[in-house]
Parts: C-alpha cells; structure tokens; sequence
C-alpha cells in the first residue's frame, strides 16, 4: 500500500494515517475504493470547519485534514470509513 501521494488533485501532497491505513488493512474499505475515492473524486469537498474536508465516493468518506499539526507540507487523511446514502423525501 502506497502511504504518501504526491499532486492530488484539490489537495497537493497526501499523507496517509495509521488509522487510515489500519482501516484499509481490516477492509472497511478496499485500497482500491480508498485510490478512487482520493484520486478521482466525483464533486467538490465538502468543507468542515477552516482545517478539515471530507472527500467522498461510492459510499466512502475520507476526513483529511488540510494542514495537520505539526505540518510538514503534506495534508493527512486522518481517517476512512463507509457511508450509506440517506434517504431522500
């Protein structure tokens, strides 16, 4: 598994958290879903508060935080989980 990738597009350089990366290792999430998720999403982020964005895809939500503390020029995706669609009325 890849743990850092460079030119994101909407974010720059990516930094992935162990947290993230046990998800991905217990399959919450595929590696695949989580690169499509990442690399190719399908909307705009949605922005929460001035530091963190959620990036989601296909029932999966990425929380990354654009500039973690103590920044060393990556975002982090802090975590990665599965979503289900609300309903609509």
């Amino acid at each position: 598994m890849q743990y850092y990738y460079e030119a994101v597009p909407g974010l720059g350089n990516v930094a992935i958290s162990r947290h993230a990366q046990d998800a991905i290792e217990k399959g919450i999430v595929t590696h695949h879903e989580f690169e499509d998720t990442l690399l190719h999403p399908i909307r705009e982020d949605l922005l929460e508060g001035f530091n963190v964005v959620w990036r989601e895809k296909g029932g999966v939500r990425l929380v990354i935080l654009k500039k973690p503390t103590p920044y060393k020029g990556a975002c982090l995706v802090k975590t990665v989980f599965r979503i289900k669609a609300q309903e609509r009325v």
